[in-house]
């Protein structure tokens, strides 16, 4: 389930992402790229990269990665890989050992042409997706300390040398990644792997560098490799996981990663008819031009990364909680109901009762053919002195009851035998209840259980009915028997002194009589009658309830995971972008579901549209009463206006909805600009440590990727510009979510690198144990 709202928050933020750049050609790349990604220790990277591409890049299904592995890759249409030498080589001459293996293969060697090859035919079929094909840009990616960059040269150029024969320009850049942090027992060995590369790196990257192998296979030809004096790279970007103040961040990685990507597209990226100068569009080689200078040696670069994002993951979870709880507040609402009306809705008041008896019990006129039962003797004053029941007993000698028992007592009892009132108890619950728009499932669960506070409880209703069922049968047996030992001359009925009124007296007595007692006794039975129907409904609805309370159960399962997922959403959060996200969207949800109701009535919850009969999501378990949540959010909630919103205007009010109007802290928009630019500055340092003195040709240049004509891009812009100690720009983009921000730097040598000047003692110490770092072609002068 966390996996179903994780997708939900990935594919809002995506769709957010979309819709904004749906028609933005700048989040498209104009020429093709493929990655080279060289080493086990760049997997990572791969899958990174490749995300961050789906994600942002119109044209990203065209894009191509390779992977030269050791140990293991990943299955994806859009890769290919072959898999290099891994015979667990002792440490101490890995690089040299994968270097000679490589060229003892020659099936290695055949296969990876055949790869390269498939490659370069790929990109044909995929050549629909870009705007041009006359340049291509390989794109090598390879951690510095992967003893398997040892053959970046041969990787690189054989790949090259193939290209070419379909593209006329192939330029190659390589990201080189650098792990400074200090996590393993390996740390020196690792430094000195990458201090051998850095070494073998200066030699590549120098003008008079030049290489002639023969790697390329042609059927049962062996074509040489060329490459004539010049660097191996046209650019090489050095990104580490410790920025130029020598700190180290948790999420350095995936910022490189986010670097390596934002860099291919401000180097490709097809370029906006309405171009503005203020712009100032990236140009690659007036930047490689610039940070070069006059320097003989190689010179490298590197970039840093920065972005201030509406937390629209966080803001989709929020949502869905908040709505998830709107919907529990709408269904818990109606329970509040006159005791009557749900009384009613269960067919559990006295006009029910009536209809009940009306089935059950013979209409109480036959009480009325009793009057004409024959008695043993006709005058009253052989009774007037006698009990009540003497005077039945003598008077019909048992026949009385045993009309009653047979014509009353009997097809009651034998109907109450068979009565089963479950089918009817429960199509009250559903019809009524369960399934009515008004009502719900919440109502039907707080009407049947045992006691609810405030609400009215359907069982605690029938405890009261069984009781005073019962208390009233109690009475009237009393009655009863207190009728019965009366002396029939006392009894209350009219009755006559004058001479020759004896049958007359008798008639009324024996009226009075069938009136008083068998009312009494017909009055018992309707009473039996009401507590056996009582005890079926409470016995049916407590099944019910149970069932129901499984379902209950279900509900806040989800309403507890909806809450921990939003709130998890914030435990990384930023404090500043991330503020006030549960308050505000809570009154975003409130208003969105006050217009909802407005348009399409009181009880749209229950609508098909929106959950219907909840209970029908709650058969299977919680996924799909989540599922059916999200897909309405997805629908109903999320494309709301109040969604979007740009991301200055939605952050500027999230940030002040605590605030009242009058209070002096509110947040002016000149103030968030202040922050926002503040921010951006300071989190796109440079990723390398470089040691300031040493470097003599350092160059900068800033690019923003976001609206160039929203209000924050011309203040960051202008802010920018005052200083003007390098480039600004800004790849325009319609983007509402967020403003990202890159920091190009070059000119500095490896020796200048911090990484380099602590590691070359590892290097240097290794060496003389006898490690050999390098193949003896390529060993360092």
């Amino acid at each position: 389930m966390k996996e179903l709202l994780q997708k939900y928050a990935n594919t809002f933020s995506n769709q957010l992402e979309k819709m904004t750049l749906e028609e933005n050609e700048q989040r498209s790349v104009n020429h093709p790229i493929v990655f080279l990604f060289l080493g086990d220790s760049v997997k990572e990277a791969m899958t990174s990269i490749m995300t961050i591409n789906e994600e942002k890049w119109h044209n990203s299904t065209g894009v191509l990665y390779f992977h030269a592995f050791q140990t293991n890759t990943i299955s994806h249409d859009n890769v290919l890989s072959i898999q290099l030498p891994d015979h667990h080589f002792d440490p101490k001459t890995i690089r040299r050992s994968i270097y000679e293996s490589f060229y003892r293969d020659e099936n290695l060697l055949i296969e990876l042409n055949k790869t390269f090859r498939k490659l370069s035919s790929k990109i044909a079929e995929y050549g629909k997706v870009y705007s041009s094909l006359v340049k291509l840009n390989l794109c090598v990616v390879t951690a510095v300390d992967d003893p398997a960059n040892i053959l970046i040269q041969e990787f690189t150029l054989l790949l090259k040398s193939i290209l070419q024969e379909s593209f006329r320009q192939v330029e190659v850049d390589l990201y080189g990644l650098i792990k400074e942090k200090q996590d393993g027992e390996n740390f020196a060995l690792s430094t000195s792997l990458g201090i051998s590369f850095f070494n073998e790196l200066n030699q590549f990257q120098h003008d008079k560098y030049t290489f002639e192998k023969e790697l390329q296979l042609e059927e049962d030809l062996r074509l040489p490799v060329v490459h004539p004096p010049s660097p191996l790279f046209d650019m090489v970007y050095l990104l580490s996981d410790k920025n130029e103040d020598g700190l180290i961040s948790s999420d350095a990685g995936k910022q490189n990663y986010e670097i390596i990507s934002n860099l291919n597209l401000l180097k490709n990226r097809k370029m906006i008819t309405d171009y503005h100068e203020k712009m100032d569009s990236y140009n690659h080689q007036d930047f490689k031009r610039s940070f070069r200078g006059n320097s003989e040696e190689p010179v490298f670069a590197s970039a840093g990364f920065s972005k201030v994002n509406r937390p629209n993951k966080a803001i989709a979870l929020h949502a869905a909680s908040h709505f998830f709880h709107e919907l529990l507040t709408s269904l818990k609402a109606s329970s509040s109901e006159k005791r009557e009306n749900v009384l009613g809705l269960f067919e559990l008041t006295e006009a029910s009762f009536q209809k009940y008896y009306h089935d059950i019990i013979p209409s109480d006129e036959k009480l009325v053919d009793m009057n004409d039962m024959m008695g043993v003797s006709n005058s009253y004053q052989t009774v007037k002195r006698l009990s009540v029941k003497e005077a039945e007993e003598h008077l019909y000698e048992g026949g009385t009851e045993r009309f009653f028992h047979t014509n009353f007592k009997e097809p009651v009892s034998e109907h109450l035998q068979t009565m089963n009132l479950k089918a009817h108890i429960e199509r009250c619950l559903h019809e009524n209840v369960i399934n009515n728009e008004k009502y719900g499932l919440y109502c039907a669960y707080l009407w049947t259980s045992d006691s609810t506070g405030s609400n009215i409880s359907i069982l605690d209703e029938i405890h009261k009915m069984i009781r005073e069922a019962k208390n009233e049968r109690a009475e009237a047996e009393a009655q009863l028997e207190q009728l019965y030992h009366r002396i029939v001359d006392s009894c209350d009925f009219k009755k006559s002194y004058l001479p020759f009124s004896d049958k007359k007296n008798l008639t009324s007595f024996l009226q009075y009589f069938f009136e008083e007692a068998y009312g009494l006794k017909y009055q018992m039975i309707k009473l039996e009658v009401k507590q056996a129907i009582l005890k079926q409904y409470h016995v049916v609805l407590q099944e019910n309830h149970q069932y129901l309370r499984a379902k209950i159960e279900i509900v806040d399962q989800v309403e507890s995971l909806l809450k921990q997922a939003a709130a998890e959403s914030l435990y990384d959060s930023d404090e500043y972008l991330d503020k006030n996200i549960a308050q505000y969207y809570g009154q975003i949800i409130s208003s969105v579901t006050a217009k909802l109701k407005e348009k399409r009535g009181p009880h749209f919850f229950s609508d098909e549209r929106f959950f219907g009969n909840l209970l029908s999501f709650l058969e299977n378990g919680a996924t799909d009463l989540i599922e059916r949540l999200l897909f309405v959010c997805n629908r109903e909630v999320l494309t709301q206006e109040e969604f979007q919103r740009s991301f200055e205007d939605e952050l500027l009010e999230r940030a002040n909805v605590m605030t009242h109007y009058d209070n002096q802290d509110v947040l002016t928009k000149e103030d968030l600009f202040k922050q926002l630019n503040t921010r951006l500055s300071e989190n796109s340092s440079i990723h390398i440590e470089v040691f300031n003195y040493k470097q003599e040709h350092r160059y900068e240049e800033k690019y923003f990727f976001g609206d160039f004509h929203s209000k924050f891009m011309k203040f960051a812009l202008e802010k920018e510009q005052e200083t003007r100690h390098f480039k600004v720009g800004c790849a325009h983009e319609k983007n509402s979510s967020g403003i990202e921000k890159l920091t190009l730097m070059g000119g500095f040598k490896l020796s200048d690198l911090m990484y380099y000047q602590r590691g070359e003692k590892y290097y240097k110490a290794y060496t003389e144990k006898g490690y050999e770092f390098h193949s003896k072609a390529e060993t360092p002068a």
